[in-house]
Parts: C-alpha cells; sequence; structure tokens
C-alpha cells in the first residue's frame, strides 16, 4: 500500500517523494600538485588591500556543504588555484541540465551581518566572455542567500556569469527586499542557478561582504564653459572653468537649416489670448499660433501655405509627480505678453509655475520651457493631428538607438509636407529623451516622445528646463537638426586613409601580416590595435601605460608602433574613458557611476561605468603620456560615442550636473577633441554621430539599430549635409555587421562578390570613407579579391568628396527623371535608391543601389555608362579623376583613374580600359622621370599596359628585393604586355633603357 501511495504521489506531482536536494561536504583540504595562482598583477602594482569590512574569507571550508538541486552536480573546495585576498579562495564547480539546476555553497552555520546594510560586495572569478559564443557554458547566475530573524530565506542576484578571471561583484540591495527583512540578517549560502551546462565549470569566489554605503562629498576639477549664453535654469554641471569649449558653434545649436534666405518672420498679438508667428518668403508662407489658456501643448496650431492647420504637439505638455498616467498637466495661464520678437507666457500649476517662451527662427518654432521646483518629471511632444495620407521617414544615423524618432511626411505627393520634433541637446537638464515605437493613424501621427526628468541619488529632480525645435515645411531636410559642433581637426590625414583594427595575437606575427598587406601597394591604412593591446585576459584594457604583458610589454608595444609607422601607416593604440576595471590601479567605487537608485552602473564585461567627470580627468592626464611613451598617430577612442548620453548618466548627487544627460555629453565631447589634439586621428564606436560628429575625427559607418544600411532607402541628406562635412565615417563599420544580418553565411555565400558590392556602393552612397575589407582570408584569392578592391576603390575616391558639402542631391525614377529628396520621399522613388550627388568642389557620385535593374548615367563626356546593382560613377573633372564600377561589353569591371594610381580589376576576363588590360587586379603609379611601378595584386597571367617609348621592366618579391628583368613583349601600339613571374609582386618599367 505505501508503495503504492508512494506511486501515486509521484505520478500526480512529477517527482520523488524525496524532493529535498541533496549536500555533499565541502573538500578543504588542498592537493599538493595544486598549482598556486597570483594575484591580478595590477592590484600588486598598488598593493591593494583586502576590505575590511569582509564578512566570509573562505579561509577555512571546514563544515561548509555544497547542496544540489534539480539534478545538479557539483564540488565545493577550498583552493589556491586562484588567488586574491589572504591564502585560498572557495571554488565551485557545477553542472546540470536545465534552468532550474543550481548548487548552493553554505557555511557550516548561517553567519550573522552585524548592523544594518544597503550593499553587498564579492570578488567572483569567472568563466565565459559574453561576446564569445560558446553553447556548452550558458550563463549562469550568481546570487547571495540572506536569511531574515523570522527564518525566511531571501535571494538576491548578484549577477549572471559574463567574464573571465576576478571581478568585484557590486549589488546595492533593492529598498523593497530590505524593508521585507526582519533584523537581525543572516547570510546563508551562495547559489549559482541556470546551471544549464552538462559538463564542469568552475566559479571562484573570495571576500564577501556586507556594509551601508558612505557617501562622502566629492572634489572635481572644473572644466571649460559650454560655448553658449545658458538660458535661466540651465544646468552648467563641472563645466564652470576659465576657458571656454569650441563646441556648440552657435547660439542657435541645431536650428535645421532655412535654405531660402530672402525671407521674413513676424510676431503679434491677434487678438484676445491669440498670439501669431508667421514666415514669409517665395518658397513658403508658415503661421504659427498661439492661444495660452491651460500651459498644455495642444495649444500650438501650425499651417504650411493653404493646407488645412494641424496641431504639431497635441495632447502634450509637462507631467508632475502627481499627474496621472497618459496625461499631461493643466494649469491656469497667469500672464502672456510678446517681449523682445518673442512670445512670453506664465501659467500656474497649483503651487508651481511654469514658463514658456516661442519665437520663430525661420520655418523653426522655437519652444522654451522652464519649471523650477524639481516636481516636473516629463515634458511630453505629443503627437501630430490634422495629418492626412501621413507617413513616417525613418531617418539613417538619427537614433536613440533602440528607437528612432521620426520625420513625418503628409499630404498629397505633388505637394508634400513635412515637420519634426528636436530636444537641444547642447541645452538640455533632462535625463533622457523618451521614444517607444512610433504611431501613425488616419489623422495623426507620434513622432518623437518628449524628456523625462529622473531623481538624483539623493532623491531630487533637477529643475526643467528645455528647448524645443518644432519644424513644419514643404522641403524634407528643413526638418533634420543641426550638429552644431566644429569639424574635425584631423581632415587631411582623416580622408586620405582607410581604416582597420587589428588584435594581435603576438605583436610580431601581426606585423608580418601588415607586411604583406603593404606589399600590394596599400600604402594609406589607419589602423588600431584593439583592447587586447593593453590586457592578456582579464586585466584591465583602459587607462594604464603598461602594455599587455605576455605580448612582450612596453618593449614590444614600442617595436610595434614603430614598425607599423615605418610602413607609412598610421598605427595606433585602443583607449576608452567608460570601462572601470575593479582591477585597475586607478580602482575607486567613488568614480563609478550612479543609477537613479544608488546602484553602481555596470559596462563591459568585468567593468562599471566611470563617471563622465573623472573620465575627462583621465584622459587629459593619459593621453598625452601613451603619445609620448609609445609614440602612437592615431586614437581609437572606443565606446563614448555608441553610448547614449542618457544611458550614461551619472545620477550620484554628489556630483556637478548630475542627473542630466548634457553633463555626460559635454564631458565625452571635450575628451574626443583632446584625443584628436594629442594622437592624431580618433575614431570612436558610433551610433550617436549625430551628437559627436566633428569632436571625434571619426566613426564607424554603422548605427546599432534596427534598420540594416545596406537595404533601407539611399536616405543621405542627414548624413551629406549635417555629418559628412564635420567627419570621416568609415565604410558602413565592419564589413560583416550589415551582410551578418542579411545572410548569416555571408563570408562563404555564392553571392559574397555581389555582397560587397553593396557594402562599397552603400559606403559610397553615404559619403563615408573605405573600411579595408579584410575579414575574407586574405590567403585566398577572394580574401585578396576583395580587399585590395576595396582599397584602390575608396582611396582616391574618398578624397573628392570628403568634408565637401552637397550642392545637389537627387534621385532618379526607371525613366530616369530626377527627383528631389522631399520629392522623392513623397513620391516612393526613393524607395529604388538610384542617387545622384554634385558636391561643392564639382565632385560627382552616381549610385545604383536598386534591387534589380541596371541605371544608365552619362559619364565625364556624356558617354552612356552601364550602372549594375551597387554599381557606381564618379567624377571629378577638376582633380582629373575618374572611377566605374559598372558594365562594360556587358560585364561588370572596376576601373580608377586618379592622380596617384591607375587601377582596374577586370573580374576574372581580359579587360582593356584607359592604359591597363588585365583579367584580374593592377594596379599602376606614375613616377618621376616616367617611370611605372605596376603592382600585380590578384587573377593575372598576363598584364598589359600603355607608354610611349621603349624600356626596362624589372621584378621585385613582396620584401621589395630585386628578382630580375622582365620580357616586355609589344602589344599594340604604344602598349606592352609582359606575364607575372613567380614570386614578383612589384614591377618598375624605367622608359629609354636598352
Amino acid at each position: 500500500m505505501r508503495q503504492f501511495i508512494g506511486l501515486l504521489v509521484f505520478l500526480i506531482l512529477g517527482c520523488p517523494l524525496d524532493a529535498k536536494p541533496k549536500r555533499i561536504p565541502a573538500i578543504n583540504e588542498i592537493e599538493p600538485w595544486q598549482q598556486v595562482g597570483q594575484q591580478p598583477y595590477e592590484m600588486t602594482w598598488v598593493q591593494r588591500q583586502e576590505d575590511l569590512r569582509t564578512l566570509v574569507d573562505f579561509e577555512d571550508l571546514q563544515g561548509w556543504t555544497l547542496e544540489l538541486g534539480e539534478g545538479a552536480k557539483g564540488e565545493l573546495r577550498r583552493s589556491r588555484e586562484q588567488q586574491m585576498w589572504g591564502q585560498y579562495v572557495a571554488k565551485i564547480t557545477y553542472s546540470g541540465s536545465k534552468d532550474q539546476s543550481r548548487v548552493v555553497a553554505r557555511p557550516p552555520r548561517p553567519v550573522p551581518v552585524p548592523g544594518r546594510f544597503d550593499c553587498m560586495e564579492m570578488w567572483g572569478y569567472g568563466n565565459r566572455w559574453s561576446w564569445v559564443e560558446d553553447p556548452t557554458t550558458p550563463p549562469a547566475e550568481v546570487s547571495v542567500l540572506l536569511t531574515d530573524a523570522k527564518g525566511k530565506e531571501f535571494r538576491v542576484q548578484l549577477t549572471s556569469i559574463q567574464w573571465k578571471q576576478w571581478w568585484l561583484i557590486h549589488r546595492k540591495i533593492p529598498v523593497s527586499v530590505l524593508r521585507e527583512m526582519a533584523t537581525p540578517v543572516n547570510f546563508s549560502g551562495i547559489e549559482i542557478s541556470k546551471a544549464r551546462n552538462h559538463q564542469p565549470r568552475y566559479f571562484f569566489c573570495d571576500s564577501l561582504a556586507f556594509f551601508t554605503e558612505e557617501l562622502k562629498p566629492l572634489d572635481f576639477q572644473p572644466q571649460p564653459q559650454r560655448n553658449l549664453r545658458p538660458y535661466e535654469g540651465q544646468i552648467a554641471g563641472v563645466n564652470t572653468g576659465l576657458s571656454t569649449l569650441t563646441f556648440p558653434t552657435r547660439e542657435e545649436t541645431i536650428l535645421p537649416t532655412n535654405f531660402e534666405k530672402d525671407f521674413k518672420t513676424g510676431v503679434k498679438e491677434a487678438g484676445h489670448s491669440l498670439f501669431e508667428l508667421t514666415y514669409r518668403g517665395p518658397d513658403a508662407a508658415v503661421t504659427y499660433e498661439y492661444r495660452p489658456t491651460e500651459g498644455t501643448l495642444d495649444e500650438i496650431t501650425a499651417q504650411v501655405n493653404e493646407h488645412p492647420p494641424i496641431h504639431p504637439l497635441d495632447s502634450g505638455g509637462l507631467r508632475f509627480t502627481d499627474t496621472p498616467k497618459e496625461q499631461t498637466a493643466r494649469g491656469q495661464l497667469l500672464a502672456a505678453r510678446i517681449t523682445d520678437g518673442a512670445i512670453e507666457a506664465d501659467f500656474g500649476f497649483g503651487s508651481r509655475t511654469a514658463h514658456y517662451q516661442l519665437r520663430l527662427w525661420g520655418k523653426s518654432l522655437v519652444l522654451d520651457v522652464r519649471c523650477p521646483g524639481g516636481e516636473a518629471v516629463e515634458l511630453d511632444f505629443g503627437h501630430l493631428s490634422g495629418v492626412g495620407q501621413a507617413r513616417l521617414i525613418t531617418v539613417p544615423y538619427l537614433t536613440y538607438g533602440i528607437s528612432n524618432p521620426r520625420v513625418l511626411l503628409w499630404g498629397d505627393p505633388s505637394q508634400p509636407l513635412f515637420a519634426s520634433i528636436w530636444f537641444d541637446w547642447y541645452r538640455s537638464n533632462a535625463s533622457e529623451p523618451y521614444f517607444g515605437e512610433p504611431m501613425l493613424k488616419s489623422d495623426s501621427a507620434r513622432i518623437n516622445g518628449g524628456m523625462r526628468y529622473n531623481p538624483k541619488t539623493d532623491g531630487r529632480r533637477n529643475d526643467l528646463y528645455e528647448r524645443i525645435f518644432l519644424t513644419v515645411s514643404p522641403r524634407y531636410e528643413e526638418t533634420l537638426p543641426t550638429t552644431a559642433n566644429p569639424s574635425s581637426l584631423r581632415k587631411e590625414e582623416g580622408k586620405q586613409v582607410l581604416w582597420t583594427v587589428t588584435e594581435p595575437e603576438t605583436f610580431q606575427k601581426d606585423h608580418r601580416r601588415c607586411q604583406m598587406i603593404r606589399s600590394f601597394g596599400l600604402d594609406k591604412l589607419m589602423q588600431h590595435s584593439h583592447e587586447v593591446t593593453w590586457r592578456d585576459e582579464g586585466d584591465s584594457n583602459t587607462m594604464k601605460l603598461q602594455a599587455s604583458p605576455q605580448k612582450g610589454g612596453d618593449a614590444m608595444l614600442k617595436w610595434y608602433i614603430q614598425v607599423q609607422n615605418d610602413l607609412g601607416w598610421l598605427q595606433g593604440v585602443y583607449s576608452n574613458y567608460t570601462d572601470f576595471c575593479t582591477v585597475n590601479t586607478n580602482w575607486n567605487p567613488d568614480f563609478v557611476q550612479r543609477e537613479s537608485d544608488g546602484e553602481w552602473r555596470r559596462a563591459w564585461p568585468r567593468n562599471y561605468a566611470l563617471k563622465p567627470v573623472k573620465a575627462v580627468e583621465f584622459d587629459e592626464y593619459y593621453a598625452k603620456r601613451i603619445k609620448e611613451k609609445f609614440g602612437v598617430k592615431m586614437s581609437y577612442t572606443d565606446v563614448h560615442s555608441a553610448v547614449a548620453p542618457w544611458d550614461y548618466c551619472d545620477y550620484d548627487a554628489r556630483v556637478p550636473g548630475a542627473g542630466t544627460l548634457a553633463a555626460t555629453f559635454y564631458a565625452y565631447g571635450q575628451l574626443l577633441l583632446n584625443d584628436q589634439r594629442v594622437y592624431g586621428p580618433t575614431q570612436s564606436e558610433a551610433t550617436y554621430q549625430w551628437l559627436y560628429a566633428g569632436l571625434a575625427s571619426g566613426h564607424y559607418g554603422w548605427v546599432y539599430t534596427k534598420v540594416n544600411l545596406l537595404t533601407h532607402p539611399l536616405d543621405v541628406a542627414f548624413m551629406l549635409m549635417k555629418l559628412h562635412p564635420l567627419e570621416c565615417d568609415y565604410g558602413m563599420g565592419y564589413t560583416d555587421y550589415y551582410l551578418s544580418q542579411l545572410d548569416p553565411n555571408w563570408a562563404k555565400s555564392p553571392k559574397r562578390r555581389e555582397y560587397v558590392d553593396l557594402f562599397l556602393a552603400t559606403t559610397i552612397g553615404y559619403g563615408n570613407m573605405g573600411w579595408l575589407v579584410s575579414e575574407f582570408d586574405p590567403a585566398t584569392p577572394f580574401g585578396m579579391e576583395a580587399m585590395v578592391r576595396s582599397y584602390y576603390m575608396m582611396q582616391q575616391l574618398q578624397q573628392q568628396y570628403a568634408f565637401i558639402p552637397p550642392r545637389v542631391i537627387e534621385y532618379a525614377d526607371r525613366t530616369g527623371r530626377f527627383y528631389s529628396p522631399s520629392q522623392a520621399h513623397a513620391t516612393g522613388v526613393i524607395a529604388d535608391s538610384r542617387l545622384h550627388v554634385l558636391y561643392e568642389n564639382g565632385a560627382e557620385v552616381y549610385v545604383n543601389r536598386a534591387d534589380s535593374l541596371p541605371w544608365v548615367v552619362p559619364d565625364k563626356d556624356e558617354r552612356p555608362i552601364e550602372l549594375p546593382v551597387s554599381g557606381w560613377m564618379a567624377v571629378n573633372p577638376s582633380a582629373g579623376f575618374y572611377e566605374i564600377s559598372a558594365n562594360l561589353e556587358g560585364r561588370r569591371i572596376d576601373y580608377v583613374s586618379s592622380s596617384d594610381y591607375e587601377f582596374l580589376d577586370g573580374r576574372g576576363k581580359w579587360t582593356e580600359h584607359g592604359n591597363l588590360g588585365a583579367a584580374g587586379s593592377v594596379v599602376m603609379r606614375r613616377k618621376p622621370g616616367g617611370v611605372l611601378e605596376l603592382i600585380d595584386l590578384i587573377g593575372n597571367d598576363r598584364i598589359a599596359f600603355s607608354t610611349p617609348g621603349s624600356g626596362v621592366l624589372v621584378s621585385y618579391n613582396p620584401e621589395d628585393r630585386e628578382l630580375g628583368r622582365v620580357e616586355l613583349n609589344p602589344f599594340r601600339g604604344g602598349w606592352y604586355v609582359f606575364r607575372p613571374g613567380t614570386g614578383a609582386r612589384r614591377y618598375v618599367y624605367t622608359p629609354g633603357q636598352p
């Protein structure tokens, strides 16, 4: 009967009668053969000491047990394999089969936690890197178990394992958990859960501490003032020094461009509590009406020409701490007037007051909102209503990251209208902008969200101050914000080079690789050695002057930088003042950013986010020392432009400017400018180019959003008009970034050649510089073909348009008729992305980014050139430049004629064009005295070239050692042909010799 009942219970509950986890004793003995690890070397340099508040030091595990639950297996032992404090650490080995599998290391008896606490810390040694795909080691979770005076056990998660080697894991315990705990509290275990790894994995831990965080006052160096006149209530942060930043470059900051220069604006009181702001010009008549009553933003209307008026900020306005959800506050008008050409209105919201100021700059309504007292939570932009036939435009390179504010298009395609709403990031007091998914209905649309004010760590919010730019226009380009930054300090260096990156296994091996690349004539390259320059594994890779020890340390890095620069390249190293590693010699918890609730902000695995105010100080210290010590010629200053300043907003109330996104923006902008001055060209990671263009020399040409720029319509207006004159973006980022989203197998696909064409065509369309396509194995024929094509098709072309504003941007339909960007959006022609750009210096670019069908365009001599899908043509008559990636006699070739070289790629079939003939890739450079240098790049069994007279051809191997004369055969009048020799790379033709 008992067996029957037991079976019945098992069937009903789905588990055995004894579901109690198994416990096994810890192993306290140390094997005599066990290796003894070392404390992280950076900590020994500064003789770091163990936290005096340590409660559990794991020096003795006598009586400890390991609890095994839900099929988990494991072992708990005292260990010296890895070393942190004292002589021993705890090593937990675990494995399992499902999310529920868990192990818990428990002390012999619960350990009392003395006094009250709000934080806990533990050193943990992880087993995986988050960016390395390893299905055998899924990210297990680490938690601390606490038992309160009532016997209730609480599980407080510390982290999931996303790092290797030692990291100080800090956790501020949620207030809700602390409130629920009955004191006194005991430590009762360390749990590793979600143990889905079938093979054993390790986790070491040491020095568990509980404490109440003491937040002492902090001092920071005053930094240069922001280059604008602050509005009343605008927070300056640490920007209170004697000097002044070079940005923003104008008081109007982000004001969109009004292309018509012959216009007038006016303001008047048109009736009782009715004001008008008017724009009148040959291009349009725009009227904004304002009826101030309750302080909501739906009291504003806008009208263009004879179109029906719209409410551009319908349902928008202020929200306070007590405003009902999904509503905006309604107050009462206290006063309204016109002062110095602006409408001013004051409102009362109970005991709170708000001041609005409205003025007209061009077609843009500029709205200043100020609300002191720290009780305003949000300024919501509402939605546009009264807009029929509306469509949303996603603007490439203008993003909040996870979401993209839109420009609105509405009305008849023959008379389209456009609208945008942007916040002034140079002036904002807000913590963050917000915007979820855009909303589009039959007659309304939400294209941007609003501004949010989060509490600082002291629970207080900043006074609200915002400047909003609302623009309605019949011209799309007039709705795009201006990035009011100075142009790059490194234009000349930046426009000449292609960018590439390396992560050396050893510096010697990487230099040999670079010598091979250089032997193909690739002499204008900018390369940085990534974070492994400074670290071997889990040691820090920022804010240090000591190179990776296992790669040879400082001496080897100095050698590497020198020999790399001797190639004619700009060789640089990795820099980053956002990721603060806990083993770094500068470690100080007070330098870590705080989130609104006081938690330390986590950054890249094993790092916390460094306070922006400290980032500026550290960069000032380290940049000049790195430059002086190693002789680098460029910098990759990672991360700063990849994280939104609002995502790295420091809420620590001890910091001037706490809780404002602007404090982060100005700090990072200043830092990037300093790196340009010190190192040379300074690149950053990208996504927020629209904030940092020009402050950095350039960026990767990608944007971390859901929008794939290789397939998104080639909408180049914002990039070419607002960012391109300020900086160089390179490629579309790494070759694989967007291509892997199109095809995970892109690198091995039969379409890989077409993918590279798409990558290059898009790069050129956006006016970006070249990215060296080296992601394919250069030892393979296609790997070399792609690399040399990416170099020679970009290196001279990019110099024709770098930093040059466009004079004309237009799109062709399938009949060849051209449309302005506004017309192209309204009619849908932009979807085919047949782009023509005429730059101010006379350079012209045609790019066929259509999904199908060729496009015929006129070349410099008005001859028809057929551009295939992802084909292009570029000319600059004043520079004698001509380039095509086009169909010639029914097949595609690549050709460049420039002042520096002539390049031909026949793509596998014999081709004669210009002064060259080849089936593969060849480049020819003209030297003084009629000397010609030809490089056999890839895929040739014969090469032909044109030159007057006769001469001698001598070959050289990749190491530039002379191999001897090469037989030249007449090809036709004025042409010679030769067969490349075994082991030869470069050929030098000298005229007039016997």
